[in-house]
């Protein structure tokens, strides 16, 4: 199965924000954080996680809007198997 371009993008941002908040990438940011405590009033390896984890929210949430294969099956309209309704 082909990926639209659209898919490719949200992957490949969902992709970026693990390697963003995991080491080495970390690392490099926790040491900036050791030299300079605070970034607009806030600790700064707090402002660099929660941006990044606000960017994978927001890729998720465009992803399930926009990628058709994450969407439910809803052909039958069932939510349990037919062997457990009784």
């Amino acid at each position: 199965m082909e990926l639209s371009a659209s898919e490719k993008a949200i992957y490949g941002i969902l992709l970026l924000v693990l390697i963003m908040v995991n080491p080495p990438v970390i690392n490099i940011v926790s040491n900036y954080a050791q030299a300079h405590p605070f970034v607009l009033g806030w600790p700064t390896l707090l402002v660099w996680l929660n941006a990044w984890y606000v960017i994978a929210i927001i890729a998720f949430l465009v992803g399930v809007l926009t990628i058709r294969s994450w969407e439910k099956d809803s052909g039958s309209g069932r939510y349990f198997p037919a062997s457990c309704s009784g």
